[in-house]
């Protein structure tokens, strides 16, 4: 009979033969993996179900100016796989974990600048509150501070519904809207945003996170 957590223990050396060696870092013990790539970062979660032993596979996105520890994209590339013994179960986690890898890549190939990101979040700023912010903060970050002004201003004429998360980011917003005349200041208080979610993901500090944009970032 396998021990209590074998299963376990197989996900995790499936996942670090695969992810390792691309630079990805378990998250302590977990069965989560970071690609940190400084203002953001690509998540691999191989999920324990609340039913039966074995794992999902998860692959998350999260820009790191958001502050909450949400992920802003998500998708399962791989559905549930259970664990019944140790050899039916591990060349299956090692086909999910080389997948993972795949993933992992696709997504950097997907963002590898912050042009790519700028667009891909202009693309999807069709619905009021995290999308606009978000869409509000690259304008802002890429230079173009009118167009991060018609998003705050669509920020500030949204209509919420009284939830506390929805009256503090119009705040936010309110007072990031402020900072665009004053371009240091926008990043540095992004920069703030990014190094207080990070210290909250416990990753390692940078300070410089945001010296690699892309100088002629655009649409």
């Amino acid at each position: 009979m396998a021990k209590a957590n074998e299963h376990g223990r197989i996900i995790a050396a499936a996942a670090k033969a695969a992810l390792a060696p691309i630079g990805c870092v378990r998250k302590g013990q977990s069965r989560v993996w970071y690609s940190d790539k400084r203002y953001w970062l690509i998540g691999v979660e191989f999920q324990p179900s609340g039913w039966a032993k074995g794992t999902y596979l998860n692959m998350h996105v999260a820009w790191l100016w958001h502050p909450a520890r949400g992920y802003q994209i998500t998708y399962r590339p791989v559905f549930f796989t259970p664990f019944e013994n140790i050899r039916q179960f591990t060349p299956l986690v090692v086909e999910m974990a080389n997948i993972a890898a795949i993933e992992v890549q696709k997504l950097r190939d997907r963002f590898n600048s912050f042009s790519d990101i700028l667009r891909h979040l202009i693309s999807h700023a069709t619905r009021d509150s995290w999308p606009i912010f978000d869409a509000a903060v690259a304008s802002g970050l890429a230079g173009d501070f009118a167009g991060a002004c018609r998003y705050f201003d669509r920020m500030a004429a949204w209509t919420t519904h009284g939830y506390d998360w929805e009256i503090q980011l119009k705040a936010d917003c309110a007072e990031l809207a402020a900072l665009l005349d004053r371009p240091d200041k926008f990043r540095e208080a992004i920069l703030g945003k990014i190094e207080k979610r990070r210290q909250l993901m416990r990753l390692p500090p940078d300070a410089h996170c945001l010296d690699e944009l892309d100088s002629k970032a655009g649409p």
